[in-house]
């Protein structure tokens, strides 16, 4: 169960399925002219697990929504789109 402090939610609250895609996304588009970004980077950043972030950015880079930038330290950047 979330704590509660000051009326305010903890940021460890459960996301919903898909959540974490658009916070993952949103900080990648954020940090964009920061260069490719880590998984720890990203997890800092947004406040959740590097191993929930990793798992999200392998998901979203089979999508075709990231990109992996490095291969090792792995880092990302957001993918541009087609026109």
């Amino acid at each position: 169960m979330p704590t509660k402090t000051k009326g305010k939610t903890s940021a460890k609250e459960r996301l919903s399925p898909g959540d974490l895609d658009g916070l993952v996304l949103a900080h990648l588009r954020k940090r964009k002219k920061d260069g490719p970004l880590t998984v720890t980077t990203v997890a800092k950043g947004i406040g959740r697990s590097s191993g929930a972030v990793a798992n999200c950015l392998a998901r979203l880079t089979k999508a075709g929504k990231v990109k992996q930038a490095k291969k090792s330290p792995r880092a990302f950047v957001i993918a541009e789109r087609k026109r």
